[in-house]
């Protein structure tokens, strides 16, 4: 994973971490608010999402 991308994902994954989960249209606030292809962005929540399930499966 490039350091952009995980960068991307380190952003997406503190937004579903304040939100409490995901919500709709997250990447593309993300994609407004930080710049990049929405695409990009889509791969990056998706990824995120991923980590926060586990986090979340962990407690």
């Amino acid at each position: 994973m490039s350091q952009k991308r995980a960068q991307a994902v380190e952003i997406a994954l503190a937004e579903l971490r304040r939100a409490g989960g995901y919500q709709r249209g997250l990447a593309a606030r993300l994609a407004r608010t930080h710049g990049g292809g929405a695409s990009t962005w889509e791969r990056a929540v998706a990824d995120a999402r991923t980590t926060y399930a586990a986090e979340v499966n962990e407690d």
